[in-house]
């Protein structure tokens, strides 16, 4: 089966920003940023303590670093997708994208060939790891933060084949 494939610049933002909430490796960041701030918070407090500071210095100190810790832990990912933007269109400007814009996923025995004007490159179904949908497009992760964007929109009448291939040749289920 072959779909050809044309990606849109939201295509490339969204499939990063689900990567960085969804994949053990995006997961792991967010969840070390997170903790950074209220981490050198502690730190600070205790310091404070140890030079005994004054009661009121103190109190002022630990109000101000609790908020702030609050808002980085809430805010953390929001700032990593925002990051995410502002580098794709950093390189965006510079005239180097991060994708294809059009390509053919011809979907063989052995795996998945990403067929693009010259290049050509076969991703096996052994190294997909994760497969997910949302409402229109099919998310195929692979190792690291390689992976493919399917969008229905493009691929609607192939969508639900694809998905259902890919979840027989790898044995994943597709994620909701």
């Amino acid at each position: 089966m072959k779909v050809h494939v044309k990606l849109k610049d939201s295509d490339y933002l969204k499939f990063s920003e689900y990567q960085l909430t969804h994949s053990k490796q995006g997961k792991r960041t967010i969840l070390l940023q997170r903790i950074t701030l209220p981490l050198i918070s502690a730190a600070m407090i205790i310091g404070f303590i140890a030079f005994h500071a004054s009661t009121k210095a103190l109190i002022i100190e630990i109000i101000t670093l609790t908020i702030a810790s609050v808002i980085w832990v809430i805010g953390v990912p929001e700032m990593l997708k925002s990051n995410i933007r502002r580098d794709f269109y950093k390189k965006k400007k510079s005239g180097r994208l991060p994708y294809n814009e059009a390509s053919v996923l011809d979907f063989g025995e052995d795996g998945i060939t990403e067929i693009s004007g010259s290049y050509s490159e076969v991703t096996p179904y052994s190294s997909i790891n994760t497969l997910a949908k949302s409402n229109d497009r099919l998310y195929v992760f692979t190792d690291g933060d390689k992976g493919f964007v399917i969008p229905f929109n493009d691929a609607a009448k192939n969508g639900r084949k694809v998905a259902r291939l890919l979840s027989e040749k790898t044995g994943l289920t597709v994620e909701e």
